[in-house]
């Protein structure tokens, strides 16, 4: 996948450069030779996550532990498929780049001019993504660490706490240690046998990094998309606006010079909205599947978290938490987000019908009436075309979950 005419960008208007670098990282763009990267990845968080979870079990049988092990599975098999349905979308991302840059490059006029307010716009919302990008990555660095802190941490002090013969203090109970994530490991005594421990916890960090990175990608990839369709619409508006400006257009005479200038400007702006709806409809196409998938992830973990804090709490919460408050709030801002694209798609008919299109030519008029109806539409991302989503359908998949949680609760009670 080649970005040569994304990058002939200047680097302040290049879309989403610091993500494109870590994608290009693990070989999901750039030559086709690195393409091995992802595949090593994604094989090494399944063969220590994925595989000994859903086929050898979760290795409890208590009901925190099914319903905490249950949840990580959940989270780590719907971030994999989720960036596994990615790959086969990535000639539409490279569509995607080159329609952005394409109205980006029309929004300037190819000036650089500080001035200018589609410049300046498209200047700080790089700058904004640029630094969220960053924050996110840096956040996800952390966070293998800090999900096996409290396992291991536990688990020493159980054993420095130990006798000679593996039994507590008190002789009572013989030594487990806790871990990161509820699983088996292939048959191997994980928490029973210090060495076997300590190389699942290895293993398992190395894991948890892949994830990370891969959280990176599906993560920032998808809000940052719907972030860019949004930005196009609003430069689309401004172009829109700078129309009221000019002269209006003659009524009789169609060789008047303000008409034709104007004319160029307005045709100018319906490529440019056309544009902005195919790429609204290009990532449509790459993220409904994977927001679907999180939408429907998000229930679960709700339903999930919410029986586990009712039934037990201990140092496993703080896990259980972790993993519920990213998909509560990666869930949250897909929902943000489709809200404030459907909005600024609607804003420019709202812009185009501002404009005193009464003064103009009948021809002038039509491109109006082009851009009006083409507005009209629902335009936004939706979940697998189940729903388009915004933030009225967040709050209904909160209430939603909590009518689940209560069926759910009723029924564990009555076993």
């Amino acid at each position: 996948m080649e970005l040569s005419y994304h990058r002939s960008l200047p680097p302040e208007l290049q879309i989403m450069p610091f993500q494109l670098r870590c994608m290009e990282l693990i070989g999901l763009i750039g030559p086709k030779g690195r393409f091995y990267r992802f595949v090593l990845a994604f094989g090494w968080g399944t063969f220590v996550i994925l595989l000994p979870k859903s086929v050898l079990g979760i290795g409890s049988s208590e009901l925190d532990a099914i319903i905490k092990g249950f949840a990580e599975l959940l989270f780590e098999g719907n971030l994999f498929i989720a960036v596994a349905s990615l790959v086969p979308k990535l000639p539409l991302v490279k569509r995607l780049l080159h329609v952005l840059s394409e109205i980006f490059r029309q929004a300037t006029h190819d000036k650089h001019d500080a001035k200018d307010h589609c410049y300046a716009l498209i200047c700080e919302q790089n700058s904004k993504i640029d630094k969220f990008c960053k924050f996110y990555f840096i956040y996800c660095c952390f966070g293998p660490f800090v999900f096996c802190i409290p396992a291991m941490v536990t688990s020493y002090v159980r054993y420095f706490d130990t006798t000679n013969n593996g039994t507590n203090a008190n002789g009572s109970e013989h030594l487990r240690f806790e871990l990161p994530m509820e699983q088996e490991f292939y048959w191997l005594p994980i928490r029973t046998n210090f060495a076997c421990y300590h190389l699942f916890l290895a293993l398992s960090l190395s894991a948890y990094c892949v994830c990370s990175y891969m959280s990176v990608i599906k993560v920032s990839t998808l809000l940052i998309m719907i972030k860019y369709c949004s930005l196009v619409y609003r430069l689309v508006a401004i172009r829109i606006r700078e129309l009221g400006k000019l002269p209006p257009g003659r009524k009789q005479d169609d060789t008047d010079e303000d008409e034709r200038t104007k004319m160029v400007m307005v045709k100018e702006v319906v490529e440019m909205h056309e544009k902005a709806l195919e790429a609204t409809d290009l990532v449509e196409k790459v993220i409904n599947i994977p927001i679907a998938m999180q939408f429907m992830a998000c229930i679960l973990f709700w339903c999930m978290t919410m029986v586990y804090v009712s039934t037990n709490i201990n140092f496993n919460l703080f896990n259980v938490m972790v993993l519920f408050w990213l998909s509560l709030i990666e869930t949250y801002g897909y929902s943000y987000l489709g809200t404030e694209l459907s909005e600024d798609a609607k804003a420019v008919g709202h812009a185009v019908y501002d404009l005193p299109w009464y003064e103009d030519s009948a021809q002038l008029q039509r491109y109006y009436r082009l851009m009006i109806q083409r507005s009209q539409q629902n335009i936004g991302v939706t979940a697998a075309k189940f729903f388009i989503v915004g933030i009225e359908k967040f709050g209904k998949v909160v209430n939603l979950s909590y009518s689940y949680y209560l069926v759910l609760k009723d029924v564990l009670d009555r076993l």
